[in-house]
This record gives structure tokens, C-alpha cells and sequence, in this order.
């Protein structure tokens, strides 16, 4: 379906405001809607579209109301639908019985009736035919017709590459990339052949478990494979920020240099990684990107690094993007946070992955191609998509005694009296400062410290690359925007404190050591939402922001070139995602919150590498670790249910 005629639709009713309380809705609908807004249940944008929906429609039924509200609201919570069999039974942000008290109201006393009035409303299609409507009912998943094709794209790819032939694999080689034996499954090995095997790959770990090491050899076989057929690849290494991408620009160097390849090979595995929106090539004031399947890009292989980070609409496009031939190959860490927008695109494919389990046929492939024993691990009741996933369960990052690495675990299993044992047993690594009962705002002053090196650089006119390697070594994170402990309130007040203690001589608008990330992307310079530039003098002594690109270079800008940005002494734990910091302070607040999850902290706790402290009581950090993401899509239950 071309989703241009529902866009062309839909953008009738935007030149043509209506009066809150439109006439063409009746007046139960629109107190609803109203004052379902007025508590916060819906935003003001969810209530507008399907008023203006309804009215161009002629659609008056409180239940189609009601759920086209609901379903853009999921969206903006980053759901890729509305269950309405979940709504049903808990919906979020109402009291009580509330919605099926106002759909009885209109005689709709289940699910299934509910499903029936949808069925009839000329807002909604079925998916046999599927019209370009602006809603689309799947069983009680109610979809944006947009997000449906999202989701069917990605599905329909996945199930298209596990459908193709098994690769041809060279056992010498992976032998020769892992010449020692272990006692137990080297998961790293396996992880190589697995991917080696097929068009698509998922390699899922936490920190310190060798994710770029492992790649970097799966790189280097394919590439070897490859000259040995007197052939050459076209490798693309990406990742969703700028950080993230300069990260794994340093990452796949570093592993290429320690590991002992043959140089031609070594020659062979590309070093520089850029952003997925650079990759798929980003216009300004478009929302299209130069490669799509029209355009396809020109590679044999991608890898994509921070996969956690990347949002459904992102994975469509780049998967339409792909020519047919090309391997995908996906890294990061499952239990990390999900992408801002919407999906779990991560979460949903590795779902199941702990288990490690293979198809019987799958299994004894590995073994072949390995060497590992893994006929324990094959299952005939296996998902097909298990065999593309690898979890890499080992971390050489932190030792036996590494508070951060105990920490983390005993996140990640959601068990909180686990956590407050790893936070009182005294690791020299962790820190946790409870706020005295009553403080009115967090300890900047506290927090100000670990900057102590950076402002040292700034004042000693020092290089920009040494000032942004002292920026990166120490970082503040906070749960929320808002607040007394919100990551805005905190930079005004550290940057305050700043001006106090003299390390901002002058409080203009743009200052020696001022730190700035972007908020939006901007294709024409290059820069995109997340990337961090330091404000320092060149060598005139005009003052310029300096951005690191993924190649390793500065890029100096002036001041007025910037549109979109915030200050980043302090960043949201979302924001720090591909990012990691000898030194992190996490800050919560002092009341629960929504956005306050096992997920939310695993992910503030793995960007410390040496030292982490938490600032937060007892009852908020037992809530967070209790809670986890749920989102809502229908990938994990097409990928995971039974063949």
C-alpha cells in the first residue's frame, strides 16, 4: 500500500482548525477527550488528530474515539500499537473501571465488541484487504497504518533471510581466530559461525562481554572467505549517534591492531563508522532519505552497533535500504533501554535469547562449524528466529570484586534486595548517596567534583581533543527532564555554581567549556541529535563548538551555526545511551515516576567503566528495580511463537 494518498488524506484537515468543542462530535466524546487531556491521560496533539479524524470522517462512535486517542497516546509512550484485550483489563492513567464504565455506556461490554465497532468504522481496515485508512485492526492490536507497514517490513525481512540457504562457512579460519580450547561453550566462537552461516545476524551482550572483539572477527573471516574467492566486500559499519559511531570507530581500530590478522585481511575491515542517518543519507527538510529500495545502498555487508537505540520506523528504512544480497548484522545489549521513539526492535527479536536455544538441525551445524558441543542446547520447539540470535554471557570488563559488574546483574534480574547488598557491601567502585529527608534540590555541589579535571584543561587553554577526553571521563545522568532532579534544574544550578567558583569568568551566552548536545539533527553540517560539542577558542581566539566526528577529527563551528541544543554537564540516562565514562553519577528523583525501570538504571549503571555512584532512597530505587518496559507491538509474538 502507498502511504502517500492516507498522508495526502490526512494533511486535508491541517489547514482547517476546528473549535475544541466541534459540533460533529457528540458532546460525551468531546468532554471525554477534554478531560482526558486536562489530567494528562491523553496530550493535547492525541486529542486534536482523531477530533479532526472524526469530523472528516463523520465518525461519532465514543468507542472509535476513544480508541484512536488511546492509540496515538501509545504511540508518544513508545507502544507501536494499543492491545485492546490489555487496555481492557488495565488501562494506563484512568481510575479504576473508568473506560469500560463510559463504553458500556455505549453497550460495548468486551473486547470483541470492541473489536466489532472498530471493524465499522470508516477510520479503521482490516488487514484482509488492507486500505489506507488511518488506523488498522490486527486481532485487538489497533495500529497507526504507517507503523502496520513499519512492523510488516521488518517481518516480512526476517522471515525472508532465515528462509534462505545456509552460507557456506570455513572451519580453518574460525579455528585459526579461536586457536585456544575452552572447558566450557565459547559463545564468542559461536557467535561468529552463526552469523557467518547467514544473512542475518542478532549478537547480543552486556558490557565487557567482547561484542567488538567478536565482530571484529566475524569481519575478518568474511573478508578472508571473500579474498580467497579472489572477491572484495563492501563493509558499512554504523551505529544510531555520533557517539556511538566514533565509539565503534575506536572500538573495531583497537580490536583490529590486538588481534593477529593477516594484513591484507586486517585491510580489508573498515575502520569508520557513521550514524545510520549519514548511512542512509539524511536530507535537510526531508523526511526521506536519498537510500531507500528504489536506492539501494552499496555494500555486501552492514553492521550496526547500539541496536537498542534504534527505533522500528529507523529499522523499516534501513532494511528497505538494503540490496538484496547484503548481510545485517545487529550488536548490542538486549537489557539496555529501548529507543526513545517507538518499539523494542532489540528486546522483541532477542525475547527468548537467554535460553540459547537452537532447532536440532541448527544446533548440530554450530557444532560442525565449531567445534562446541552444543548438542545440549537444541531444542525442537525452537523459534525459527533463535538461530540468528548469540548472547555473549562472559565480561572481561569487570573482576570477581567489581562492584559495578555485581551491580548490574542484580539490576538486570530485577531483585532488589540483591542490589541493596551490592550497595552496602562496601565496593570501592560504588557509591550510594541517600538524600536527607526533605532536601529540597540534589548536591550540585557534590556532583560539581568529578569536573574538577575538565575545568583544569579548559583554564590551561589545553587541546580540544584533550579537554573532550577529560569531559568523557566523568558524567552526570538523571532519570527525568523535570524537576528539582531533572536534568535541566541540574544544569542551570552546575552551571551557576560554575560561574561561582570562577571557572566561567564571563556568563555570556557561549563560553570557554561550555557543553552542548545537539536536540535535533542537522544533515547540512553533518551533526545529528545526541552529539556533543565543547565550546573552546580556536586559534584566532574566536570561540567555536567542537564536535568529535566519527572519524576521529574536530570539526570547529561557530556559535550562531547551532540551533537546537541543551547544556550537558548533566544528560538524560536516554541520552548516554552509546556513550561510556570512567565515572558516572546517577541522580533519581525523590518520587516514583513511569520512567523509572530496571531498564532505566541497568542502563545508567553499564555506562560506568570504573566508578559509579547513586543518588536515590530506598523506596524509589526498590520501585525502579521492580519495574521494567513493556511495549507493545506484534513482532514478538509473529518471531516467537512456536514453528
Amino acid at each position: 500500500m502507498d502511504s502517500s494518498k492516507q498522508l495526502d488524506w490526512l494533511q486535508q484537515t491541517q489547514d482547517d482548525r476546528r473549535e475544541m468543542a466541534s459540533p460533529s462530535l457528540t458532546t460525551s466524546g468531546a468532554d471525554i477527550l477534554f478531560e482526558w487531556r486536562t489530567r494528562g491521560v491523553l496530550n493535547a496533539v492525541d486529542e486534536q488528530w482523531i477530533r479532526q479524524l472524526a469530523e472528516h470522517a463523520g465518525e461519532q462512535h465514543l468507542a472509535v474515539l476513544m480508541a484512536g486517542a488511546m492509540t496515538s497516546a501509545a504511540l508518544g509512550a513508545g507502544h507501536i500499537c494499543m492491545d485492546l484485550a490489555a487496555v481492557w483489563q488495565s488501562p494506563e492513567g484512568l481510575r479504576g473501571d473508568e473506560l469500560r464504565h463510559h463504553l458500556s455506556d455505549v453497550q460495548v461490554n468486551s473486547v470483541a465488541q470492541w473489536c466489532a465497532v472498530l471493524q465499522n468504522s470508516p477510520l479503521v481496515s482490516g488487514i484482509e484487504p488492507l486500505q489506507a485508512k488511518p488506523l488498522v485492526l490486527v486481532g485487538t492490536r489497533l495500529y497507526f497504518y504507517r507503523y502496520y507497514q513499519y512492523e510488516q517490513t521488518v517481518l516480512a525481512y526476517l522471515q525472508k533471510s532465515l528462509s534462505k540457504p545456509v552460507l557456506s562457512v570455513d572451519q580453518s579460519l574460525i579455528q585459526s581466530l579461536f586457536p585456544q580450547q575452552n572447558d566450557t561453550v565459547d559463545w564468542q566462537k559461536v557467535a561468529v559461525a552463526n552469523a557467518a552461516s547467514q544473512a542475518f545476524a542478532v549478537i547480543s551482550g552486556g558490557p565487557g562481554t567482547g561484542k567488538t572483539t567478536t565482530v571484529t572477527k566475524l569481519l575478518a573471516l568474511l573478508v578472508a572467505q571473500a579474498q580467497q574467492q579472489g572477491q572484495s566486500l563492501r563493509i558499512e559499519l554504523a551505529a544510531p549517534t555520533g557517539k556511538a559511531a566514533a565509539r565503534l570507530t575506536e572500538s573495531i581500530a583497537n580490536a583490529k591492531a590486538s588481534l593477529p590478522l593477516d594484513e591484507q585481511v586486517k585491510q580489508g575491515i573498515p575502520e569508520q563508522a557513521s550514524t545510520l542517518h549519514r548511512l542512509l543519507g539524511s536530507e535537510f527538510g526531508r523526511s526521506r532519505f536519498k537510500h531507500h529500495q528504489h536506492n539501494p545502498l552499496h555494500l555486501d555487508v552492514l553492521l550496526v552497533d547500539e541496536v537498542s537505540m534504534v527505533d522500528l520506523p529507523m529499522m523499516a528504512k534501513l532494511i528497505e535500504a538494503l540490496p538484496a544480497h547484503a548481510r545485517l548484522i545487529l550488536l548490542g545489549d538486549k537489557d539496555q533501554l529501548a529507543s526513545v521513539e517507538a518499539g523494542s526492535v532489540l528486546g522483541d527479536l532477542s525475547h527468548g535469547i537467554e535460553n540459547a536455544y537452537f532447532q536440532p538441525e541448527w544446533a548440530e551445524h554450530l557444532t560442525r562449524s565449531t567445534g562446541e558441543q552444543l548438542q545440549s542446547f537444541a531444542n525442537s520447539s525452537a523459534a525459527p528466529i533463535s538461530r540468528a540470535l548469540t548472547l555473549l554471557r562472559t565480561s572481561y570488563r569487570f573482576s570477581a570484586d567489581s562492584g559495578i559488574g555485581h551491580l548490574a546483574k542484580a539490576m538486570n534480574t530485577g531483585q532488589s534486595d540483591a542490589v541493596f547488598h551490592c550497595l552496602q557491601q562496601g565496593y570501592e567502585d560504588l557509591a550510594w548517596h541517600v538524600p536527607k529527608e526533605g532536601q529540597p534540590q540534589a548536591d550540585v555541589g557534590q556532583l560539581a567534583k568529578g569536573y574538577e579535571a575538565f575545568w583544569q584543561k579548559v583554564r590551561a587553554g589545553d587541546s580540544v581533543d584533550q579537554v573532550h577526553e577529560a569531559f568523557n571521563t566523568y558524567q552526570i545522568l538523571t532519570a527525568v527532564r523535570q524537576g528539582e532532579f531533572g536534568v535541566e534544574r541540574i544544569n542551570a544550578q552546575l552551571e551557576a555554581l560554575f560561574y561561582q567558583r570562577g571557572m566561567i569568568m564571563e556568563r555570556h551566552k557561549w563560553y570557554p567549556g561550555k557543553a552542548v548536545m545537539l536536540t535535533r539533527n542537522d544533515a547540512t553540517l553533518g551533526l545529528f541529535n545526541g552529539d556533543i560539542g565543547i565550546c573552546l577558542a580556536d586559534a584566532d581566539g574566536r570561540l567555536r563548538v567542537w564536535f568529535m566526528q566519527p572519524n576521529g577529527e574536530y570539526l570547529g563551528l561557530l556559535p550562531s551555526r547551532l540551533n537546537e541544543y541543551e547544556l550537558v554537564f548533566a544528560m538524560t540516562v536516554h541520552k548516554s545511551q552509546g556513550s561510556e565514562f570512567d565515572q558516572v553519577a546517577l541522580v533519581l528523583p525523590l518520587t516514583p515516576s513511569p520512567v523509572l525501570t530496571k531498564e532505566l538504571l541497568y542502563t545508567g549503571i553499564t555506562r560506568a567503566k570504573q566508578g559509579f555512584s547513586l543518588w536515590g532512597t530506598q523506596e524509589v530505587i526498590r520501585m525502579a528495580t521492580q519495574s521494567r518496559i513493556k511495549r507493545y507491538s506484534g513482532l514478538l509474538d509473529a518471531l516467537w511463537s512456536s514453528p
